[in-house]
């Protein structure tokens, strides 16, 4: 497929309606036409794997083609360099999210990014550390228990910042953790509560939001099916 067939194909499918209701939730509509995710990922199975035409829509800087463009890239050619070109140039809380879910955890060096971009001030890089660690801890069944623990660590040293995009990205890596097995669920509550014990206005936020859903009758149930 071409850039060319591609763009039409994320044409076909946009709305202005689907656009509207994008900036309801706080996505940066300014280039963006209105194609829905679901919509992106029947075009991504078309195209499959590839990686010279990922790296041609990211530079449209047109929304859902870059959203597109992590769809199809190749993880093994998602070198240290393009990760960091694309994480600086993400405007858009959706648009960090796809580039985490699809790639960017998946690349060789993902796990060092998520340590890398979770200290970070910017605030898209800064989410985008703490949605690989989201994406790591619900995806990757080899983390080791010393990973995990420096992602508690992390979250800890991270979950004063008030700004939203970031605080739902902490509290997002942190429930995650909670839904890998029962011990790292009773960990993640500790940590929770040590946030909302000793820590500011954001981390008792947080905390509470994740001590709630991790002592939920559905993730109590799925931890204990998989022991």
């Amino acid at each position: 497929m071409t850039l060319q067939e591609a763009l039409d194909k994320i044409n076909e499918f946009a709305s202005e309606e689907n656009k509207a209701e994008m900036a309801k939730i706080g996505i940066n509509t300014a280039k963006a036409c209105g194609t829905k995710v679901a919509d992106l990922r029947s075009i991504a199975k078309d195209i499959r794997i590839n990686h010279e035409l990922a790296l041609q829509l990211w530079d449209t800087e047109q929304h859902e083609a870059r959203i597109l463009a992590t769809m199809i890239a190749d993880k093994h050619q998602c070198g240290s360099e393009l990760l960091e070109k694309w994480v600086m140039e993400i405007n858009s809380w959706d648009l960090c999210d796809q580039f985490c879910n699809n790639i960017a955890y998946k690349a060789e060096t993902g796990k060092m990014k998520a340590y890398e971009w979770a200290v970070q001030n910017e605030i898209f890089v800064k989410r985008a550390g703490f949605a690989i660690i989201a994406n790591l801890a619900l995806k990757d069944k080899e983390l080791t228990e010393s990973e995990i623990d420096s992602y508690f660590t992390l979250i800890m040293n991270e979950c004063d910042d008030s700004r939203n995009y970031v605080r739902k990205a902490v509290s997002w890596a942190l429930r995650n953790i909670g839904k890998r097995d029962e011990k790292n669920r009773q960990k993640a509550i500790k940590l929770a509560k040590h946030m909302k014990d000793e820590t500011s206005k954001t981390a008792k936020t947080t905390a509470t939001e994740v001590i709630t859903e991790l002592n939920s009758r559905e993730v109590k149930a799925k931890n204990k099916r998989t022991k």
